[in-house]
Protein backbone atom coordinates (compact mmCIF):
# COMPACT_ATOMS: atom_id res chain seq x y z
CA UNK A 1 0.00 0.00 0.00
CA UNK A 2 1.24 3.42 -0.69
CA UNK A 3 2.14 5.73 2.02
CA UNK A 4 -0.06 8.85 2.45
CA UNK A 5 2.74 11.44 3.08
CA UNK A 6 -0.06 13.98 3.79
CA UNK A 7 -1.48 12.81 7.18
CA UNK A 8 0.53 14.83 9.23
CA UNK A 9 -0.59 17.58 7.46
CA UNK A 10 -4.49 16.90 7.87
CA UNK A 11 -6.29 18.63 10.91
CA UNK A 12 -6.12 16.83 14.48
CA UNK A 13 -9.67 16.04 14.88
CA UNK A 14 -9.64 14.38 11.68
CA UNK A 15 -6.27 12.38 11.86
CA UNK A 16 -7.72 11.25 15.33
CA UNK A 17 -11.23 10.01 13.79
CA UNK A 18 -9.04 8.08 11.41
CA UNK A 19 -7.41 6.75 14.26
CA UNK A 20 -10.87 5.56 16.11
CA UNK A 21 -11.96 3.60 12.76
CA UNK A 22 -8.87 1.31 12.93
CA UNK A 23 -10.53 -0.25 16.20
CA UNK A 24 -12.77 -3.44 15.42
CA UNK A 25 -13.74 -5.92 18.31
CA UNK A 26 -11.51 -8.58 18.71
CA UNK A 27 -11.67 -11.68 20.63
CA UNK A 28 -9.24 -10.91 23.35
CA UNK A 29 -7.47 -14.08 25.02
CA UNK A 30 -6.40 -14.15 28.72
CA UNK A 31 -4.85 -16.66 31.06
CA UNK A 32 -3.30 -16.61 34.25
CA UNK A 33 0.21 -18.25 34.16
CA UNK A 34 0.81 -20.16 37.35
CA UNK A 35 4.31 -21.95 38.74
CA UNK A 36 4.59 -25.32 36.86
CA UNK A 37 1.49 -24.72 34.95
CA UNK A 38 -0.88 -26.19 38.16
CA UNK A 39 -3.75 -24.64 39.12
CA UNK A 40 -2.82 -24.43 42.63
CA UNK A 41 0.37 -23.04 42.60
CA UNK A 42 1.44 -18.85 42.82
CA UNK A 43 0.11 -17.17 40.46
CA UNK A 44 3.28 -15.76 38.15
CA UNK A 45 1.23 -13.10 35.62
CA UNK A 46 -1.41 -12.71 32.67
CA UNK A 47 -0.62 -13.99 29.78
CA UNK A 48 -2.08 -13.74 25.95
CA UNK A 49 -1.95 -14.98 22.72
CA UNK A 50 -3.76 -11.99 20.88
CA UNK A 51 -1.50 -9.76 19.27
CA UNK A 52 -1.08 -6.02 20.06
CA UNK A 53 -3.47 -3.54 18.34
CA UNK A 54 -1.58 -2.27 15.06
CA UNK A 55 -2.29 1.38 16.02
CA UNK A 56 -0.43 0.74 19.16
CA UNK A 57 2.92 0.24 17.47
CA UNK A 58 1.86 3.45 14.51
CA UNK A 59 3.13 6.37 16.48
CA UNK A 60 2.71 8.42 20.00
CA UNK A 61 0.02 10.62 18.75
CA UNK A 62 -2.43 7.36 17.85
CA UNK A 63 -1.18 5.63 21.52
CA UNK A 64 -2.26 9.28 23.54
CA UNK A 65 -5.93 8.77 21.87
CA UNK A 66 -6.45 5.81 24.44
CA UNK A 67 -8.24 3.70 22.29
CA UNK A 68 -7.37 0.96 24.58
CA UNK A 69 -6.00 0.63 27.56
CA UNK A 70 -4.08 -1.76 29.54
CA UNK A 71 -6.03 -4.29 32.06
CA UNK A 72 -6.06 -7.56 33.69
CA UNK A 73 -2.50 -6.51 35.75
CA UNK A 74 -3.92 -9.39 38.37
CA UNK A 75 -3.50 -8.20 41.80
CA UNK A 76 -2.19 -11.27 43.22
CA UNK A 77 0.64 -12.10 40.41
CA UNK A 78 3.79 -12.17 40.76
CA UNK A 79 5.03 -10.31 37.64
CA UNK A 80 3.31 -7.18 36.42
CA UNK A 81 1.93 -7.73 33.06
CA UNK A 82 -0.88 -6.43 30.86
CA UNK A 83 -3.13 -6.88 28.46
CA UNK A 84 -4.22 -3.65 25.81
CA UNK A 85 -7.95 -3.84 25.91
CA UNK A 86 -10.98 -1.84 24.72
CA UNK A 87 -14.09 -2.91 27.19
CA UNK A 88 -16.29 -1.39 24.78
CA UNK A 89 -16.03 -3.59 21.97
CA UNK A 90 -13.56 -6.74 22.73
CA UNK A 91 -14.90 -9.88 24.14
CA UNK A 92 -12.74 -11.21 26.44
CA UNK A 93 -12.02 -14.51 26.47
CA UNK A 94 -10.81 -16.48 29.74
CA UNK A 95 -11.11 -19.77 29.40
CA UNK A 96 -10.62 -21.11 32.68
CA UNK A 97 -9.29 -19.29 34.45
CA UNK A 98 -10.47 -18.21 38.06
CA UNK A 99 -12.49 -15.42 38.13
CA UNK A 100 -11.01 -14.23 41.71
CA UNK A 101 -7.92 -14.48 39.47
CA UNK A 102 -8.64 -10.99 38.22
CA UNK A 103 -9.69 -7.42 39.75
CA UNK A 104 -13.15 -6.79 40.60
CA UNK A 105 -12.62 -3.02 39.06
CA UNK A 106 -11.89 -4.42 35.94
CA UNK A 107 -14.88 -7.44 36.24
CA UNK A 108 -17.03 -5.15 35.89
CA UNK A 109 -15.91 -3.03 32.71
CA UNK A 110 -16.38 -6.29 31.22
CA UNK A 111 -18.87 -5.72 28.60
CA UNK A 112 -18.50 -9.43 26.53
CA UNK A 113 -17.39 -12.58 27.67
CA UNK A 114 -16.06 -16.03 27.00
CA UNK A 115 -15.62 -18.24 29.62
CA UNK A 116 -14.71 -22.44 29.21
CA UNK A 117 -16.10 -24.87 32.12
CA UNK A 118 -18.22 -27.64 33.20
CA UNK A 119 -21.75 -26.83 34.08
CA UNK A 120 -21.12 -27.18 38.28
CA UNK A 121 -23.03 -25.16 40.66
CA UNK A 122 -20.72 -23.41 42.27
CA UNK A 123 -19.90 -21.22 38.96
CA UNK A 124 -22.84 -19.47 38.84
CA UNK A 125 -22.28 -18.13 42.37
CA UNK A 126 -20.07 -15.99 40.53
CA UNK A 127 -21.85 -14.41 38.04
CA UNK A 128 -22.49 -11.65 39.93
CA UNK A 129 -19.04 -10.40 39.39
CA UNK A 130 -19.83 -9.46 36.00
CA UNK A 131 -22.72 -7.53 36.44
CA UNK A 132 -22.22 -5.13 33.67
CA UNK A 133 -22.49 -7.86 30.79
CA UNK A 134 -23.81 -7.36 27.68
CA UNK A 135 -23.02 -10.98 25.72
CA UNK A 136 -21.49 -14.21 27.27
CA UNK A 137 -20.23 -17.26 25.67
CA UNK A 138 -20.35 -20.21 27.24
CA UNK A 139 -17.82 -22.88 25.76
CA UNK A 140 -19.23 -26.81 27.26
CA UNK A 141 -16.31 -29.00 28.41
CA UNK A 142 -19.42 -31.82 29.08
CA UNK A 143 -21.43 -30.74 26.10
CA UNK A 144 -24.55 -28.70 24.81
CA UNK A 145 -27.40 -30.46 26.86
CA UNK A 146 -25.68 -30.50 30.09
CA UNK A 147 -26.11 -26.78 30.15
CA UNK A 148 -30.27 -26.81 29.29
CA UNK A 149 -31.43 -26.53 33.78
CA UNK A 150 -28.77 -23.99 33.84
CA UNK A 151 -30.24 -21.77 31.00
CA UNK A 152 -33.63 -22.26 32.32
CA UNK A 153 -32.76 -21.41 35.93
CA UNK A 154 -29.58 -19.40 36.36
CA UNK A 155 -29.86 -15.68 36.72
CA UNK A 156 -27.63 -14.97 34.01
CA UNK A 157 -25.34 -11.66 34.27
CA UNK A 158 -26.42 -10.67 30.68
CA UNK A 159 -30.02 -10.59 28.72
CA UNK A 160 -30.78 -14.23 27.74
CA UNK A 161 -30.99 -13.88 24.24
CA UNK A 162 -27.28 -12.69 24.37
CA UNK A 163 -26.19 -15.80 25.24
CA UNK A 164 -24.02 -18.58 23.26
CA UNK A 165 -23.57 -22.23 24.43
CA UNK A 166 -20.31 -23.55 22.25
CA UNK A 167 -19.69 -26.96 22.43
CA UNK A 168 -16.15 -27.42 23.09
CA UNK A 169 -15.73 -30.58 20.69
CA UNK A 170 -17.96 -30.34 17.77
CA UNK A 171 -17.43 -26.28 17.50
CA UNK A 172 -21.86 -26.20 17.50
CA UNK A 173 -22.87 -22.98 18.65
CA UNK A 174 -26.52 -22.91 20.31
CA UNK A 175 -28.63 -20.45 21.68
CA UNK A 176 -31.35 -21.66 24.70
CA UNK A 177 -34.08 -22.21 22.57
CA UNK A 178 -31.64 -25.05 21.00
CA UNK A 179 -31.15 -26.54 23.97
CA UNK A 180 -34.69 -27.16 24.86
CA UNK A 181 -35.31 -28.70 21.30
CA UNK A 182 -32.09 -30.80 21.75
CA UNK A 183 -33.30 -31.83 25.46
CA UNK A 184 -36.99 -32.48 24.24
CA UNK A 185 -36.28 -34.80 21.22
CA UNK A 186 -33.31 -36.60 23.48
CA UNK A 187 -36.55 -37.26 25.59
CA UNK A 188 -38.75 -37.89 23.34
CA UNK A 189 -36.32 -40.09 21.34
CA UNK A 190 -35.95 -42.38 24.87
CA UNK A 191 -39.47 -42.59 25.24
CA UNK A 192 -40.05 -43.97 22.29
CA UNK A 193 -37.11 -46.50 22.12
CA UNK A 194 -38.02 -47.54 26.00
CA UNK A 195 -41.95 -48.33 24.89
CA UNK A 196 -40.75 -50.37 21.46
CA UNK A 197 -41.36 -54.09 21.92
CA UNK A 198 -38.10 -55.87 22.40
CA UNK A 199 -37.44 -57.65 19.25
CA UNK A 200 -38.90 -61.32 18.74
CA UNK A 201 -36.78 -64.26 18.50
CA UNK A 202 -38.09 -67.10 15.91
CA UNK A 203 -37.12 -70.92 16.72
Amino acid sequence: MAAFYLFPRLPFELRARIWELTVEPRTVEVRGKREHGLSWRKLLHVTSSTPVPAVLQACHEARNLRLYQQAFIFPSAVERRYVWVNFDIDMISIGDTDFDTMDPAEQLLIRRLTIQRKNEFFLFESYHLFSNLAEMHIICEDGLMAWQEAWEAVPWPCPKKNLRFIDKETGQIAVGEDLDSMVAEWKEHYTTSSNSPSPQTTE
